[in-house]
């Protein structure tokens, strides 16, 4: 697998990053790549939500229509967006 190749199944693909230089395997490490749109649903979100993570994942998931065992954003993600959307009014990547 290449950085940013989409994988693919069950009807899905999703754009991920491969983190290190070892093909994809059990033991690589897989970073999710979040569209901004998607991010900026989930700081909305958290804010709507009275700031509670789970309620953000499982409004995330039924949205985006990802199925169960799928990956949503993890708790630390949503904090940085939201951390990064009041420091800089944008929920981009800080470079």
């Amino acid at each position: 697998m290449k950085r940013g190749e989409a994988v693919e199944g069950w009807g899905w693909a999703r754009k991920v990053q491969v983190v290190g230089k070892f093909p994809l395997q059990h033991s690589a490490v897989v970073k999710m790549v979040w569209s901004n749109e998607q991010r900026a649903f989930a700081v909305e979100t958290y804010f709507s939500q009275s700031h509670f993570i789970v309620a953000v994942q499982h409004v995330f998931r039924a949205c985006y229509q990802i199925p169960p065992r799928d990956r949503v954003p993890d708790r630390k993600s949503i904090l940085l967006w939201v951390e990064n959307f009041r420091e800089t009014g944008s929920v981009s990547e800080k470079r």
